[in-house]
């Protein structure tokens, strides 16, 4: 089997000058954890995941706290979680500028990607080596697809090439 054979051709796509909260509004919408980030002409530029959107957070909550009140036991996500009680104007900014990041700024921007081409082997070795959840399928430069770890699961649920979508 090959890539083409289990992506999904109806691809969410973000831009990369969308705010991150319009960006999370479609990923919310689409039930998806991450989509590809495409250009203008549809070029894959990045990826933007759940985990790019933490990891912004806890940059921007260290920015705003400071570091002097972590230590190795206080991580900035639970001393944002403390405060919130006490401190809600400040955090209420930390998550207004989270949210109006650019996803350009956010996205991770060196992306393993497949082609349409690709085994099924090439395609579960990349996830692994790379450990990532989701690769676009590229094609002449273009977002075609998009595979996800559900879907190589869904292949190995049925052993069929009539591969269910959810």
């Amino acid at each position: 089997m090959w890539a083409a054979d289990v992506m999904t051709r109806d691809v969410v796509t973000l831009s990369p000058e969308m705010t991150v909260e319009a960006a999370a509004e479609r990923l919310v919408q689409r039930g998806i954890s991450g989509a590809p980030v495409v250009d203008d002409r549809g070029r894959l530029v990045g990826v933007l995941s759940e985990s790019d959107i933490l990891r912004r957070l806890k940059e921007i909550a260290e920015e705003a706290l400071g570091k002097r009140y972590l230590t190795s036991r206080v991580h900035s996500l639970d001393l944002l979680a403390f405060l919130g009680e006490r401190e809600h104007e400040a955090v209420e900014a930390i998550y207004r500028q989270l949210r109006g990041s650019k996803v350009g700024d956010v996205m991770t921007r060196h992306v393993q990607s497949v082609k349409p081409t690709d085994s099924l082997e090439v395609v579960a070795a990349a996830m692994i080596e790379h450990d990532v959840n989701r690769l676009p399928v590229v094609d002449v430069g273009r977002v075609v697809g998009i595979i996800t770890r559900a879907d190589l699961a869904r292949v190995l649920a049925t052993g069929t090439k009539d591969v269910p979508r959810l």
